[in-house]
């Protein structure tokens, strides 16, 4: 069996992957439960006996629900009731129509993403499905045809759920809930329904779900639940055109899909919900989060500053070669555009470090989003009880520090130094262990300076960071270039310019140098580049290097 469920929860609980991919918050804490769990879970479900299915009463799903009704779009057929515990108004179905048709095109379109696979038939109203158009069922989630079998029980407060079919990989549908309240798993308080002259008990769905971000009900604002439900569920439907979750499982299914709920619909901001956790585990690698929707704002700063496409690179990366992890993934497509992945990273780490009231000591083009002044702040870690620090990270990690001197003989990984001045801030990047000395000596006792915070993180780098760099090839730092210098080394002596030009060819500048070390000051680069890829070499002959301006 091939059933996709990712279970969402609120900011008190832990990510959970079951069965179906399912988007939800509950207002109690009923389980804490990581992607391992959940993998063992899949695995003891799909073992249930198919008479698990049958239901344990003498009511089926079929007795809580009379005629079906069916609305047709461009791409979907929309299958619903207006009676019964599954009852959803015209207005309700007028709004999923215009989402559901705004989330195909915004993947398909401007993401290019290959578009959803529908079901021949619907699993809750066993409905057959017109050939051509994608299935969206619209029912109370807690009351899910087979719901033991598929979610392993009821669905606390679920938005809604991406239902692959149990035969074709790539085919889902949709379900969304019908009135984003939520069921109690237990406890709920009952209702009962006549059906066939026997009267049916069902559970009363009671929890409203709520947007944390601005403090508002689903219930009421029903209309913003099924806008960012049909993004996020979409999604997980044109994921499964590339890789099989239950085969091939990444954290990357759960964290691209909660940075494209921002990215498509800026003005809901469900994603807040999941920051204080992954805030709070600074140092923790990004795939092993206990909560994995966080990591969606690595999505965000991906798509907004390297390429609006990288996550379709991504996925098809993942199709070519599913058995390799996102990391693989990212570095692949960031050599395919002569970038480092390694330097991408260390770049994110530190945008990420102005959230919260960091925010205004850094220029709002440097903002991973618009809403960054909104997020939690990061704690800094500070050792009082020695003069030094030993940054030492594991892959895919990233950490700060405040308050001594790092010590880096044994670190792999990049690292900058923010020195925060007043009310704005300078990055200082260094390559080497001596350049991060001299930030220390510069600075550490300078009154023009109220404190140092340092970034370190580490991609995938095995070499540890040099005393000096030996290395004779010419490069260019910080690379991705965000602020600060931008120098050039080692510079030969039979030369004395550097041509810097745009991805056309055309000559920015001719920059005359003296030493084995150039550097541009940051006015100057602005003055000269906007963001975008460049090229530079020594002298006016020999081959030319790449180089990434994202201001």
């Amino acid at each position: 069996m091939n059933v996709l469920a990712n279970i969402r929860f609120s900011k008190t609980l832990l990510t959970v992957v079951l069965i179906a991919t399912v988007l939800f918050q509950v207002t109690q804490a009923e389980s804490r439960c990581g992607t391992l769990q959940a993998v063992q879970q899949h695995r003891k479900s799909a073992k249930i006996h198919p008479l698990a299915r049958e239901a344990v009463t003498s009511c089926t799903a079929d007795n809580y629900y009379e005629k079906v009704l069916s609305r047709k779009t461009e791409h979907f057929q929309i299958f619903y009731t207006d009676k019964g515990p599954h009852k959803a108004s015209d207005e309700f179905i007028n709004s999923v129509a215009s989402s559901v048709e705004f989330a195909w095109n915004f993947h398909t379109k401007q993401l290019g993403m290959l578009p959803p696979l529908g079901t021949s038939t619907t699993h809750h109203y066993r409905q057959e499905v017109e050939e051509g158009l994608y299935p969206v069922e619209i029912i109370d989630i807690g009351m899910l045809r087979d719901s033991r079998y598929i979610l392993g029980g009821i669905c606390s407060g679920c938005y809604g759920l991406a239902l692959p079919s149990e035969t074709e990989a790539e085919h889902s549908q949709l379900i969304i809930d019908n009135d984003f309240y939520g069921t109690l798993s237990s406890g709920a308080p009952k209702d009962t329904i006549l059906a066939d002259g026997k009267e049916c008990v069902y559970n009363l769905s009671t929890i409203e779900l709520h947007n944390d971000a601005h403090n508002y009900s689903y219930v009421k604002n029903w209309d913003k639940g099924i806008r960012v439900t049909a993004v996020h569920e979409l999604y997980h439907a044109v994921q499964l055109r590339y890789l099989d979750m239950f085969t091939y499982w990444s954290f990357w299914f759960e964290a691209s899909a909660s940075g494209i709920e921002e990215i498509a619909a800026p003005e809901i901001d469900d994603y807040y919900s999941y920051l204080p956790t992954m805030f709070n585990l600074a140092g923790t690698p990004l795939d092993q989060m206990t909560e994995q929707y966080g990591a969606g704002i690595f999505l965000i700063y991906l798509h907004n500053f390297v390429n609006k496409k990288t996550d379709k690179f991504i996925w098809e990366g993942f199709a070519r070669n599913p058995e390799n992890n996102f990391q693989h993934q990212l570095k692949s497509f960031a050599e395919s555009q002569n970038l480092s992945a390694d330097s991408l990273f260390h770049d994110f780490a530190t945008k990420v470090s102005f959230s919260g009231k960091r925010h205004i000591f850094t220029d709002s083009t440097s903002l991973i989003s618009a809403d960054q002044g909104y997020w939690p702040e990061y704690n800094y870690f500070k050792n009082s009880s020695s003069s030094s620090f030993d940054p030492a990270l594991n892959n895919f990690a990233y950490k700060f520090y405040i308050g001594s001197k790092p010590s880096l003989e044994n670190f792999k990984g990049k690292g900058s130094a923010i020195l925060y001045k007043g009310d704005h801030s300078e990055i200082q990047p260094f390559t080497t262990t001596n350049e991060a000395d001299n930030i220390w000596a510069k600075y550490s006792h300078s009154s023009s300076v109220d404190s140092i915070v340092w970034i370190f993180s580490k991609f995938t780098e095995e070499e540890y960071m040099p005393t000096e760099i030996q290395d004779s090839t010419l490069r260019a730092y910080p690379t991705p270039w965000r602020g600060g210098n931008l120098c050039f080394t080692p510079l030969p002596r039979n030369k004395d310019f550097i041509e810097i030009r745009n991805r056309r060819g055309n000559l920015i500048s001719r920059e005359k140098y003296d030493g084995p070390i150039y550097c541009i000051e940051e006015n100057r680069v602005k003055e000269m580049m906007v963001p975008g890829v460049y090229r530079f070499r020594v002298g006016n002959h020999g081959k030319t290097k790449d180089l990434l301006i994202i201001y």
